[in-house]
């Protein structure tokens, strides 16, 4: 029979099915995740990485991952509004067993985001495009619905006219461009953690159309300004702010040696 015709066979004849045994976890090391000061809980996640050897660097597998982690987790609380913001934060640098991110997005969860959605209303989405002034560059969209007006309104629909919502949409540029202009990205994050920018563009908004349901609804980082490991160590609180890393403090498992296969006599 032919070689081609029979898919069983092989050009090279029968090959040995023997694999090596071993562990395959024992080629591999754990790494804590730590976020920046401004999150209460820092070691908010763990990763894991093949070890270094020959010229395979692990940390250069770790860095430029990207870790997303619930508000309410990351600031080790029960408040309702955190439960409801997912944070993205980058890895990029890494210390001994530690590897130490920074921000690098934030969204408004899915669930929340669609339970907000009602009939009779008006939605309203507004983004500004704001540099900091450490260098990043953030495209901060917002989201809001119109309301009736309390004790006044008769009619069953709230909906706005689209001068209204014209109006709207370039005060929520104006306080999202007030806010972020001439501040550093870390008290940036503080903002959006306690809703300050939200709760200031339903009062600013008011006048013009009452609102319900104003959120911060997703913020993307478009541009990053170059590495500096000084500005990273500063926004993780110095070199005493990075907490002790656990995996770094574990005793090391060394590979066993593999068996030694006796020779076909």
């Amino acid at each position: 029979m032919a070689v081609g015709k029979n898919k069983r066979l092989s050009k090279g004849g029968k090959r040995s099915t023997k694999r090596k045994l071993g562990d395959t976890m024992l080629g591999k090391e754990w790494y804590d995740v730590v976020a920046p000061q401004t999150f209460n809980k820092r070691q908010i996640a763990k990763t894991i990485s093949n070890k270094s050897k020959g010229t395979f660097h692990a940390a250069d597998s770790l860095k430029g991952r990207v870790f997303e982690v619930c508000l309410a987790d990351a600031m080790d609380g029960d408040d309702a509004l955190h439960k409801c913001l997912n944070f993205q934060l980058k890895a990029e640098e890494v210390d001994g067993r530690n590897v130490l991110t920074n921000f690098n997005g934030m969204s408004l969860t899915t669930d929340k985001l669609r339970s907000l959605l009602q009939k009779w209303c008006t939605l309203i989405e507004g983004q500004a495009e704001v540099k900091t002034s450490d260098g990043y560059t953030l495209r901060v969209f917002a989201i809001a619905f119109t309301t009736k007006k309390a004790n006044v309104q008769v009619k069953k629909n709230c909906h706005c006219q689209s001068s209204h919502v014209k109006k709207i949409r370039g005060k929520m540029a104006e306080i999202i461009t007030a806010n972020i202009h001439k501040t550093p990205l870390e008290k940036v994050v503080k903002l959006l953690q306690n809703e300050a920018m939200a709760e200031a563009i339903k009062k600013a908004c008011n006048g013009i159309f009452p609102l319900r349901d104003v959120f911060i609804r997703k913020v993307k980082v478009c541009k990053a300004p170059k590495y500096d490991a000084s500005r990273l160590v500063e926004a993780h609180g110095g070199k005493d702010g990075v907490p002790k890393s656990v995996e770094g403090q574990k005793p090391v498992v060394e590979a066993a040696p593999a068996p030694v296969e006796a020779a076909d006599e």
